[in-house]
C-alpha cells in the first residue's frame, strides 16, 4: 500500500511493473487481439459478426484463452510509446542512465517501425480490430496510434533532444493533416482511420493536441494551421452539462471516463496556443469530477455505472491531473489517490496490472498497452509531479 512513504512505495510499484516489462522486452498480450489467433478464420467463419463475437469473448473472459488459441504476446506501438514515456519521467526524476538508454530505445524503435505498408509516418494496432461500427485490418494507421506516439516523440526530443525524434513527429504530423483531416460541411476535424468519416471526439482532440505539442516543440507554427477549426468542430459538441460524447454518430454518444480524461488532456495541450478552449476546459473538468468518480475517488466507467473498474481508467485519469496541476487546486491530490487504488487493486504481485474488476470476478489477465504500459507511465509522472518537476502543458 502507499502509505506512510508514499514516494518510497510509489517508486517500488513501479519498479515492480518495470522488472516484469523488461522480463518479457514489453511484448504482451492486448484485449482486442483474439483475431490474431489462426483459428480465427475458422472460428469466425470469416464473418464480422462472428470476428466481433470472437473478440470480446476473448475480452472478457476471466480466464486468459490466448495460449489456447495460439494468439502470441507481441509489440505494439502505442504501448511501446507510453513505456517510453515513463522511462523519459524516470529520467527527469532521477537522470538514471539506464532510462535515459530504455527512451532512446524504444523512441528509435517507434521511428524505425511506422505501420508496414504505410508511406506515411503513421502507426497502427498489431491485430485486426471489428467492432459493431467498422472493421480494419491489422497495422492500419490510425489516429489514436499516431497520436500517441508523436507526444512520446515530442518529450523525447524535449528532453534528450535528438532531432531524429522530432522529425518523426512532424512527418506524423503531416500524415495527420494530409490523409486524417476531413473538411465539409463548413466543419473541420481529424478522423479516426482514413476510411472511415465518422467524428470521434479523443482522436480528433489527441490529434489537435499532437500537433499543438509539436509546433511547441520544434517552432513549427505551419503545424497549428488545422488545429483551430478542428478545436472548434469538438467545443461546439460539449453538451450543457459539460460532457462529451464518444462520437458524433447514432449508437456511439455514451460518455466514458477515460475517453473524457482524453479530451480533457489533449485540450489541456491546446490551451497555450488556443486559449479560447480554456472555458470548455473548465466546464468539462467540472464535469468529469461530479459524474465520473465515487467520494473515494475510485473512477466510474460510465456516469451511471461504476463496473467494471478498469485499470485504463485509474492510469488514463491519474494523468490527465497531472496535466491539470495548474487548473485544479486538487489535481495533485487527485492523482496520488487513484494511484493509491490502483496498486492496492489492481497491481500484481508478479509485476503486471489486472485488467478489470466486475461485480462478481476479476479478469486477471496480463496487458501491456491497456493496462500495465499506461500505469508505469502514470505513476512515473506521479512520482517526477511529487517533487514538482513534472513538464505539464
Amino acid at each position: 500500500m502507499l502509505g506512510t512513504s508514499p514516494d518510497v512505495e510509489l517508486a517500488a510499484a513501479i519498479e515492480r511493473i518495470r522488472a516484469w516489462g523488461e522480463a518479457r522486452d514489453w511484448r504482451g498480450y492486448d484485449p482486442y487481439d483474439a483475431l490474431n489467433s489462426p483459428l480465427a478464420p475458422f472460428l469466425t467463419l470469416g464473418r464480422p459478426l462472428g470476428r466481433r463475437l470472437m473478440t470480446q469473448a476473448v475480452k472478457l473472459s476471466p480466464l486468459n484463452l490466448r495460449p489456447v488459441l495460439l494468439v502470441h504476446p507481441e509489440w505494439n506501438a502505442k504501448a511501446l510509446a507510453l513505456v517510453a514515456s515513463g522511462y523519459l519521467r524516470l529520467a527527469m526524476h532521477s537522470g538514471e542512465e539506464l532510462a535515459k538508454a530504455g527512451a532512446s530505445r524504444w523512441l528509435n524503435w517507434l521511428v524505425d517501425h511506422p505501420a508496414p505498408g504505410s508511406t506515411s509516418t503513421a502507426w497502427g494496432y498489431h491485430f485486426d480490430v471489428q467492432t459493431r461500427f467498422f472493421g480494419y485490418a491489422r497495422e492500419t494507421p490510425n489516429t489514436i496510434a499516431t497520436t500517441f506516439v508523436v507526444q512520446a516523440l515530442v518529450e523525447g526530443y524535449e528532453l534528450l533532444g535528438d532531432e531524429r525524434w522530432a522529425g518523426g513527429a512532424r512527418a506524423a504530423g503531416d500524415f495527420l493533416s494530409e490523409a486524417m483531416l476531413v473538411r465539409e460541411g463548413g466543419r473541420t476535424y481529424f478522423r479516426y482511420l482514413r476510411a472511415e468519416q465518422d467524428l470521434v471526439h479523443n482522436a480528433n482532440l489527441l490529434a489537435c493536441a499532437a500537433l499543438a505539442r509539436t509546433a511547441r516543440a520544434t517552432g513549427e507554427e505551419s503545424l497549428l494551421e488545422p488545429v483551430g477549426a478542428a478545436l472548434a468542430t469538438s467545443l461546439a459538441a460539449q453538451a450543457d452539462d459539460g460532457s462529451w460524447p464518444y462520437a458524433e454518430a447514432s449508437g456511439q454518444r455514451w460518455v466514458d471516463n477515460f475517453h473524457t480524461a482524453y479530451v480533457l488532456e489533449s485540450l489541456a495541450h491546446c490551451a497555450a496556443s488556443f486559449p479560447e478552449v480554456e472555458g470548455p476546459l473548465q466546464r468539462g473538468i467540472a464535469y468529469w469530477e461530479k459524474a465520473l468518480f465515487l467520494a473515494d475517488g475510485t473512477p466510474k466507467y460510465f456516469p451511471d455505472r461504476i463496473h467494471p473498474l478498469d485499470a485504463h481508467s485509474y492510469a488514463t485519469a491519474i494523468d490527465t491531473w497531472l496535466a491539470l496541476i495548474d487548473r485544479h487546486p486538487r489535481a495533485l491530490d487527485r492523482a496520488a489517490r487513484l494511484a493509491t487504488l490502483l496498486v492496492e487493486r489492481m497491481l500484481d504481485r508478479s509485476g503486471y496490472v489486472h485488467f478489470q474488476r466486475r461485480r462478481f470476478w476479476t479478469s486477471k489477465v496480463p496487458f501491456v498497452r491497456w493496462t500495465t504500459a499506461p500505469t508505469f507511465r502514470a505513476l512515473a509522472g506521479l512520482l517526477l509531479a511529487r517533487r514538482g518537476a513534472f513538464r505539464g502543458p
